[in-house]
């Protein structure tokens, strides 16, 4: 089975030549019309209208819409992860790749939403650390101590739980899957919607 390999675009003179559709064609146009039109609008069928091709071969391609969109997102990563750094000293350096991914990202504002939820993300797990970092070497307390706890407390299971030592994993493990909850349903919701 081969996937049809061609789309049509116009020309400069508005005539219409066929340009070969890959993987990188579909997600630089399906970049383009999400940012023209946003998330919510965009459609497979819409797509495959802009390329001019079937559907089916866009499938073929990069996959249906939840995937196409994972495939944005991979690319963003990536992108991100490679961006050019300069400078001499670490402050030079941090500032650059400061300047580098504002740049990126004013760029790709059709993925700016998921930007958001990395941010969300590179802040919480830098502050997870540096709170178990801190807990670590930081004064100690016993948690145990019966002063924070009087026997007049209404909620006994509460206070036994605020007891305990703290679990830094499940407190990570627990925002992140907050954090990423908003991605799912939109994941989620393309699901139906195809």
């Amino acid at each position: 089975m081969t996937a049809p390999q061609h789309r049509n675009v116009r020309n400069p003179k508005g005539e219409r030549a066929p340009e070969a559709v890959s993987a990188d064609v579909i997600l630089d146009t399906a970049a383009r019309l999400i940012e023209l039109h946003g998330v919510e609008a965009f459609t497979m069928r819409g797509l495959a209208e802009e390329l001019g091709v079937a559907v089916t071969s866009i499938y073929w391609h990069v996959g249906g819409r939840n995937k196409l969109f994972d495939r944005l997102v991979d690319r963003l990563l990536d992108q991100m992860a490679n961006l050019p750094i300069g400078g001499e000293t670490a402050v030079e350096r941090i500032a650059s790749l400061a300047r580098s991914q504002r740049t990126a990202l004013i760029e790709r504002q059709h993925l700016l939403g998921i930007a958001h939820v990395l941010r969300a993300v590179q802040v919480h797990v830098i502050s997870s650390a540096l709170m178990q970092f801190s807990a670590i070497r930081g004064a100690k307390h016993e948690e145990e101590d019966p002063s924070l706890w009087t026997d007049d407390w209404p909620d006994r299971s509460l206070v036994e739980a605020l007891q305990s030592p703290t679990d830094y994993d499940a407190v990570f493990e627990y925002g992140l899957t907050a954090l990423l909850a908003q991605l799912v349903r939109t994941h989620d919701r393309a699901d139906r919607s195809t």
